[in-house]
């Protein structure tokens, strides 16, 4: 016999920052159980979207037809051309699928300094505007000059928000497993940083961005379908010493007011 994991569900409905693109009946599914009502839909490494980014809009297309406004699109960057190059990519990606964020892996290759990124950052205001949120993946690539150890959130993600604080980026994976310990200290350095919260490795980190900064900053993530709904979901039922306030700001809130 089957058996399923018990979950409360909350009575409002649920804005998951953090989806990929799956089998839409199943995809329906998942979002009716829960009662997800939004959703953010990423691009991922694992099928090849990077790479690929005609695919992606053409995977990516269904969906928004289907699901309109309920479905927040983030699209792409192609670190391999210019501005201009980009400038135009970004306004076909919002032409045909309606994007309205920009999701940055660092498997795309990119260099970690402002002079290089500068001009991409320019295009994206360009073609979507200046308060486009910025995802960036946090787990960097094992590099053997490093000695197989994944840099720290102050050589990685935090360099984003300090070169361009004008833009609002949101930590994808609660930090990754490098330096997940520390994120409500870049919360506290950069205003401009919000916490998605899949694939978190334990719900300390999280209680402290909470506790020591607010629960304004938490966006509520599942990683569908490479992560279980239900479980992302009990890992923010379960964070110690919250009320039902600070849950429906991360499960609901945060997100509405960040794309409004």
């Amino acid at each position: 016999m089957k058996k399923e994991l018990f979950l409360d569900i909350p009575d409002f409905e649920l804005f998951d920052f953090h989806c990929h693109v799956s089998n839409m009946e199943e995809f329906e599914k998942d979002r009716a159980k829960f009662k997800i009502k939004k959703f953010c839909l990423m691009p991922t490494v694992i099928e090849n979207d990077f790479n690929d980014i005609k695919s992606y809009i053409e995977k990516i297309r269904p969906f928004k037809e289907k699901y309109g406004d309920r479905a927040f699109i983030f699209g792409l960057l192609d670190f391999s051309k210019d501005k201009e190059a980009n400038e135009k990519l970004l306004s076909e990606q919002k032409t045909k699928i309606k994007i309205q964020g920009v999701k940055i892996h660092p498997e795309q290759g990119f260099e970690l300094n402002k002079n290089f990124l500068k001009p991409y950052f320019r295009a994206i205001t360009d073609a979507l505007g200046q308060n486009t949120p910025i995802y960036i993946h946090t787990d960097w690539p094992l590099l053997e000059e490093k000695g197989f150890q994944p840099n720290g959130l102050k050589d990685t993600f935090n360099k984003f928000p300090a070169y361009f604080p004008e833009f609002s980026f949101i930590m994808g994976h609660a930090g990754g497993s490098a330096d997940y310990l520390k994120i409500w200290k870049t919360c506290k350095m950069y205003p401009n940083v919000h916490v998605e919260t899949s694939m978190a490795p334990s719900t300390t980190p999280l209680e402290e961005v909470i506790w020591k900064i607010g629960p304004q900053r938490l966006l509520f993530g599942s990683n569908y379908p490479y992560c279980g709904t239900s479980i992302e979901i009990v890992k923010v039922f379960s964070l110690y010493h919250i009320t039902d306030t600070d849950k429906k700001f991360i499960f609901n809130s945060n997100a509405e007011v960040l794309f409004s």
